[in-house]
Parts: structure tokens; C-alpha cells; sequence
């Protein structure tokens, strides 16, 4: 049997993951996030619509990037982690030392 080839979207996907864990996207201004691609250093901005755009290649001719994907999962596990550690507040408040 032969093994199935991943889609577009799930390398876009694995790529994006990627970029992430290896800590390749970092927010340079508000809306604005660098990313080190594999052929370079992209932006992405988030326009007043709240749309993203890349300016990579990829981004110019299709309309979507794995930048894109990372600046969106950079941002939820940002998100994420900024959730639980408000969550957590009444441990400092109120001295837990717990696990």
C-alpha cells in the first residue's frame, strides 16, 4: 500500500508548527510579526480589518502561507498562556504553594 502525501494545508500546517517551536516569529510592533523563513525574513501585519498579509512570495500568489499560520498559532498559544497564568492569579494572592 502505497503511504498517502500530506495535503497543502498540512504542510502548511506542519511548516508553521515548526516556525513556532523554533521560535522563529516575534512580534516587532503591535500588528506587525517578523517570521525567519527558510529563504528569508518575512512580515506579516494585521491590517485595520484584521485581515493578515505576507510578503513573501507564496502569500502573493495564493493568498495564504505557512507565516500567516505561524503568526496565528504564535499568537493562540500566546493567548493560551496568558489565560492560564491570569487564571492562576489567587495562588500569589493568596500565598498557595502548591502543585
Amino acid at each position: 500500500m502505497e503511504a498517502r502525501r500530506p495535503s497543502g494545508l498540512e504542510r502548511l500546517t506542519e511548516k508553521a508548527q515548526k516556525l513556532v517551536e523554533q521560535g522563529r516569529v516575534y512580534r516587532t510592533e503591535p500588528d506587525q510579526y517578523g517570521v525567519i523563513g527558510d529563504h528569508g525574513t518575512y512580515t506579516v501585519v494585521r491590517t485595520p480589518d484584521d485581515r493578515l498579509h505576507c510578503n513573501c512570495q507564496g502569500f502573493l500568489q495564493r493568498g495564504r502561507c505557512s507565516h500567516i499560520a505561524a503568526v496565528l498559532l504564535f499568537e493562540s498559544q500566546k493567548r493560551v498562556r496568558k489565560e492560564k497564568k491570569e487564571g492562576e492569579w489567587w495562588k500569589t494572592s493568596w500565598g498557595y504553594e502548591g502543585s
